[in-house]
């Protein structure tokens, strides 16, 4: 587990983040010597995905498919970091490498087999050499499909996760300030890493010594909390930037607001 705090708009932003499992598997390709680096445009919005082929969650992927092709929102620099591992990282053909089709394109050339659940990540916290042009990295995405012939099960490991339930619940008022612990269980099994995110004053501290965990069921996480009377309370669960809780097959949760108050 990670505690790291950053300065955002002079507000600490506070993030308890986890990956669950190392990166096995790295294709990356750094700029070349005197090409814009990350972090020479600091102003500059990160680049954004306009388009995925096949499409992230797509199911009935034709196996014949030979490439994964991603396009960005602008011109982008040489170099890229496709990531994952394990056996739904999809195999290259022997002799064949990634390359840019054009500035904004870039393709992964891939051996795709039928009935299988795949996924390939887009840069991550470690590997950031897809970026722009003005060097500001993509944040940390993925594609991840079925190809046809999958089993329901396989299917069913493209769906993104849902909150389902969240103790205390979002939005609560009256809350106990004798409650030690947040509880949300979601759709899925998640894969064990998790990002509650937020910062300032109404970031609930953590006690000296304690950390989120995992039940046994893989469902549900629990964030050990220190809460005051007559307090509002606000944090994320996954942020743009750091995407950390995700289904057991590596599909992230959409950032999620969590908001509460506390009684007297």
């Amino acid at each position: 587990m990670t505690r790291r705090l950053a300065i955002r708009l002079g507000i600490p932003l506070v993030v308890v983040a986890f990956c669950a499992g190392a990166v096995s598997a790295v294709l990356a390709q750094e700029t070349a010597p005197g090409a814009a680096g990350p972090g020479i445009a600091e102003n500059e919005s990160p680049p954004r995905i306009v388009a995925m082929a096949p499409a992230a969650g797509a199911t009935d992927v034709d196996p014949a498919t030979r490439e994964i092709v991603v396009t960005f929102d602008r011109d982008m620099a040489p170099g890229f970091s496709w990531t994952g591992g394990g056996p739904d990282y999809p195999p290259i053909p022997e002799n064949q490498r990634p390359y840019w089709r054009d500035v904004r394109t870039a393709v992964l050339p891939v051996s795709l087999a039928a009935g299988r659940y795949y996924r390939v990540g887009i840069n991550s916290k470690s590997y950031r050499n897809f970026h722009s042009a003005a060097g500001v990295p993509a944040r940390p995405a993925a594609v991840y499909f079925t190809t046809r012939g999958a089993s329901p099960e396989l299917e069913a490991q493209v769906y993104k996760p849902v909150v389902t339930d969240m103790r205390p619940a979002n939005g609560a008022t009256a809350v106990d300030p004798r409650t030690t612990e947040l509880r949300v269980t979601f759709s899925v099994p998640m894969g064990g890493g998790f990002s509650w995110t937020g910062g300032g004053e109404e970031y609930p501290p953590i006690p000296e010594g304690q950390g989120p965990a995992w039940m046994a069921d893989g469902h549900t996480c629990i964030l050990p909390v220190r809460l005051e009377p007559n307090r509002q309370y606000r944090l994320g669960l996954n942020s743009p930037s750091h995407r950390n809780f995700q289904s057991a097959a590596g599909v992230p949760l959409d950032p999620i607001l969590y908001t509460f108050r506390t009684g007297p």
